[in-house]
């Protein structure tokens, strides 16, 4: 346990060796050392772990094809003789990290999550102040105070410090591709020893992503601290949630009540549930499994966090929001927000029937954020937010009979394409209720299920919400012989 052990900061003589080689640019020599002073006993400085971060989201040169580019922006080579050959040589060479260098950068922040607490990492990285929520024990961050910034990547790697929120280091264009050039006259030590130049690439027009291509890896790393942190105060404290998950939470305007503003991560997961590499669309499951134990933990406004989450679904296509209710983890607490999330999804577009689903009123506009991780808020968001801290109470779940009712509503099909992924939830809906009836305790499971797998009343409810020619339909109907034969029934 980390506690247990307590960690110390690194000597001055440790990070001088770190500084040295990152300041002539030899980056994988730097990580080699940080990766040898890599110990339980010894917290990386924060300063370090920025510049990791920065080298490691270091955007990889453009896929022109130039050799000569390529060779520009090669990394340095140890350079062997005098001083003043050495001087001269670094001195046409580029800075910029290579992308071999971002993966050596990449691979020891997990290595360093191996060996030390999440606190310790995380110090590194901008989040807002838990003086607001009761026994929340964060370290406090590093100033820096006093540490070398002779390096260029040093000084580059503030960006992510002058953030406020973690996501926004994910953003495409947030660290643009460089040629970063030593100066060709020696300075003095402690003075602006590197020239910036900024190279002139075509950056495109589209809108940015939330997570840049080579942002990923970065991405992984995050989540597995948020999960090792969740892990660490689950056993002290028996809650799973994770503080540094919830320090990257704006606390309330009003300065009363819960957290509530998520768009910053539910932008990142609706982004990564897109995506057709199965590594990031788990990421979307993880980052989204942290966010519900995160409100269920009474910290954060579950509540409100399912009714953005459930305005998020009305424009998401079927498919999309099928992946991802779907790849939560099948567990009692996670099914019972997803049933909360159908019936809340269900019973908005009950009002509907027979019309067209209203429109979703326009985003409020905000002012202008200093970081790239401005979050959209919509306007039921903030409805909710202004009962301040007179909060409804946490909505009951619904009963299986409630549940039927609800699937058998005159819900508006999915004739045409904007129509909300209404077919889709309801399958999601029954799911859930099924699993979290398998999961409960005999004593504890609705007689109205039990009930409808006996009587035939199962069997209506999937014949009146699901066209028979849907692939839902076809898939319940195989499904129900199962659920069926688990009971020692026949079907009806």
């Amino acid at each position: 346990m980390v506690a247990s052990n307590p960690e110390r900061e690194m000597t001055r003589n440790q990070r001088g060796l770190v500084d040295t080689c990152f300041e002539e640019g030899q980056y994988e020599s730097g990580i080699a050392v940080l990766d040898q002073l890599r110990s339980t006993s010894f917290r990386p400085p924060a300063d370090h772990i920025r510049q990791l971060l920065y080298i490691a989201l270091f955007p990889p040169p453009p896929a022109t094809g130039d050799q000569i580019y390529h060779q520009e922006h090669a990394p340095p080579s140890p350079v062997k003789g005098s001083p003043t050959k050495q001087k001269l040589t670094l001195s046409k060479a580029s800075l910029s990290p290579s992308v071999t260098e971002s993966e050596a950068a990449q691979r020891i922040l997990f290595s360093f999550l191996a060996t030390n607490s999440p606190g310790s990492l995380f110090r590194a990285l901008p989040k807002y102040s838990l003086d607001d929520v009761a026994d929340s024990d964060l370290p406090p961050g590093s100033s820096d105070n006093g540490h070398d910034e002779d390096s260029l990547v040093a000084r580059e790697s503030r960006c992510i410090k002058d953030c406020r929120i973690c996501w926004a280091i994910l953003k495409e264009g947030f660290i643009q591709h460089k040629k970063l050039l030593p100066e060709e006259t020696s300075k003095k030590r402690g003075g602006s020893a590197y020239d910036v130049q900024v190279a002139n690439l075509d950056q495109g027009h589209g809108t940015p992503a939330v997570v840049a291509e080579h942002a990923w890896p970065v991405l992984r790393w995050l989540l597995s601290v948020f999960e090792k942190d969740e892990l660490l105060h689950s056993q002290e404290s028996g809650e799973k949630f994770s503080l540094y998950l919830l320090s990257q939470i704006p606390p309330p305007r009003g300065g009363s009540g819960l957290r509530w503003e998520a768009g910053a991560p539910l932008d990142i997961v609706f982004h990564a549930v897109k995506q057709k590499d199965g590594e990031r669309r788990d990421m979307a499951t993880r980052l989204l499994t942290l966010l519900i134990n995160l409100g269920l933990s009474g910290s954060f406004d579950g509540p409100m966090f399912a009714t953005t989450l459930t305005t998020r679904l009305y424009t998401c296509p079927p498919q999309i929001a099928q992946n991802l209710m779907e790849s939560l983890p099948k567990t009692v607490p996670l099914l019972t927000f997803k049933i909360t999330v159908c019936q809340k999804f269900l019973s908005s577009g009950s009002s509907t029937i027979g019309g067209t689903k209203p429109r979703p009123r326009p985003l409020p506009r905000r002012g202008s954020r200093r970081d790239s991780g401005a979050m959209s808020l919509s306007a039921t968001d903030i409805d909710v937010v202004r009962a301040g801290s007179s909060l409804p109470p946490r909505p009951a779940l619904a009963t299986c009979s409630e549940v039927f009712q609800l699937l058998c509503n005159n819900h508006t099909s999915q004739k045409s394409d904007p129509a909300p992924p209404v077919l889709t939830i309801k399958y999601v809906l029954l799911m859930s209720c099924a699993h979290l009836q398998g999961l409960l305790p005999p004593k504890e499971r609705d007689s109205d299920w039990e009930e409808a797998l006996t009587n035939g009343r199962l069997k209506h409810v999937i014949d009146t919400a699901f066209p028979s020619d849907s692939t839902y339909h076809v898939a319940l109907s195989i499904i129900t012989r199962f659920w069926l034969a688990g009971h020692g029934c026949t079907e009806h």
